[in-house]
């Protein structure tokens, strides 16, 4: 069979004909310049098909492609994921490039100490290890399936500044000092229809939801970390769409006396939080 009539069973399956192309051209390890190319010359036999269809089966039941491919882009850089950790969203590339802008501006030339909590794949430690190779990066995260996974992402980009530890939040890193602390927590309502409607279905509960309304790593975070910062520091955070008022209220009982601001992602969304122990 020609590349044209699998496109068009595919279309039979499932009708995102551009995820189609992209699962197709991703088996084929080829791009869509060479499938435009080739769509009525190359020829492709019916196990080839079969096994096609199948991942197309799989997206159309609601399974992630990076959970189908076994890897996304984050940052411009491969990041393995699996059923253990949360496939990297874009909006944490803004987290990544915002951060590191930050901390440019607050430490100059300084070599710092950097936390990465809840680090899941690990791709916001990587992502920044990979362009500030002089940096010393923990990242941490409570579940050592997960930690698996980030030790395969540490190894497929040789990254020598980045040590791994099991960790609930701050629980075993007692003795140390950061001069940045970036984290996307689990923060979702447990009680979100999200769950129901979405794809989240196949991701890992342990990295979405949270209690209290979604708030709970938030409080956790505020109530110790000022005990692992140093006197100058910075925390980036990401957060729910809709938990910049309450957070609001939260950092005024705790941070009233720190510099803190909110930042928002591609859709308009307040989807950042930054605290600084001075101003930019």
């Amino acid at each position: 069979m020609q590349i044209y009539q699998f496109l068009n069973l595919a279309r039979t399956v499932n009708d995102n004909e551009n995820v189609n192309k992209i699962i197709l051209v991703n088996l084929l390890n080829k791009d869509l310049v060479w499938l435009y190319s080739n769509l009525n010359t190359i020829k492709y036999d019916q196990k080839f098909l079969k096994k096609y269809l199948a991942l197309v089966k799989q997206y159309a039941d609601g399974l992630p492609l990076g959970y189908i491919f076994g890897y996304v882009f984050f940052n411009g850089n491969k990041i393995l994921v699996d059923k253990n950790v949360l496939i990297p969203r874009n909006e944490t590339e803004i987290l990544v490039d915002r951060a590191l802008f930050y901390a440019e501006k607050l430490f100059a030339s300084k070599i710092l100490n950097v936390l990465d909590l809840c680090t899941g794949s690990g791709c916001i430690a990587i992502s920044m290890a990979l362009k500030k190779a002089n940096w010393n990066f923990i990242a941490s995260d409570i579940s050592t399936k997960t930690l698996d996974t980030a030790r395969l992402n540490q190894n497929l980009h040789q990254l020598v500044n980045v040590k791994l530890v099991t960790s609930d939040l701050f629980v075993n890193l007692a003795e140390s000092k950061f001069d940045l602390i970036v984290c996307n927590p689990p923060y979702i309502e447990k009680s979100s229809d999200t769950y129901q409607i979405s794809k989240l279905a196949h991701e890992p509960e342990l990295a979405l939801f949270a209690d209290d309304g979604g708030l709970e790593f938030y409080q956790r975070i505020f109530a110790s970390v000022l005990n692992y910062t140093k006197p100058d520091f910075l925390l980036a955070l990401e957060i729910g769409f809709d938990q910049k008022q309450a957070l609001e209220k939260m950092l005024a009982e705790k941070f009233s006396s720190y510099f803190y601001w909110f930042e928002k992602d591609y859709q308009n969304h307040w989807r950042f939080l930054f605290i600084s122990s001075k101003g930019l």
